[in-house]
């Protein structure tokens, strides 16, 4: 077959689809094998249906994701709860006594550890599903960060941890959705 028979063979197949690649095969056939490489947009897309349709289940590591340096963190939140605390503590400690200021100290303390680490973490597994699964840059900020990991609920789909593991690949090799 000459080149410009070949030329022709090619365009006669039509356009080759994005990231395909196009092959000569026997009797001059033109031949296209699709493309196997997704792009990490389209994986993360993939991955938030993935989760939306509880074939993925996302693990959250609380205490790694509360820390400062945290992609999903926002230190206001810790924040309001201390200087509230504070705040109600001092103002009861100089009206009433500051055997009621220590007594609101404590309780604004117990509360911080139990009912406000608990919103916390509510809020923080909240901002991955919303925002992190929606945006490629911050989710692989959080996954370099580490805290989470991916499980397949289906048998033998394994896990993923971050950051050790690669999220891509787990995710090409969930079954197609």
């Amino acid at each position: 077959m000459s080149s410009d028979d070949k030329g022709r063979s090619d365009a006669a197949a039509g356009p080759t689809p994005r990231g395909a690649t196009a092959s000569q095969g026997p009797a001059g056939q033109i031949l296209v094998t699709a493309a196997t490489a997704e792009t990490a947009e389209e994986l993360l897309l993939r991955l938030r249906r993935l989760y939306s349709a509880g074939y993925v289940k996302i693990e959250l590591d609380g205490k790694r994701l509360m820390k400062l340096d945290s992609p999903v963190n926002i230190e206001a939140e810790s924040n309001q709860w201390v200087y509230g605390f504070l705040g109600l503590s001092l103002v009861l400690g100089f009206a009433v006594g500051y055997k009621v200021g220590l007594a609101t100290a404590a309780v604004g303390i117990v509360l911080y550890l139990t009912l406000g680490k608990a919103l916390i973490r509510r809020r923080i597994a909240r901002r991955v599903r919303e925002k992190a699964l929606a945006d490629v840059a911050l989710w692989r900020k959080l996954w370099s960060f580490g805290g989470l990991s991916l499980e397949a609920s289906t048998q033998g789909g394994g896990r993923c941890t971050a950051p050790q593991d690669n999220w891509l690949e787990f995710v090409r090799q969930q079954d197609r959705d």
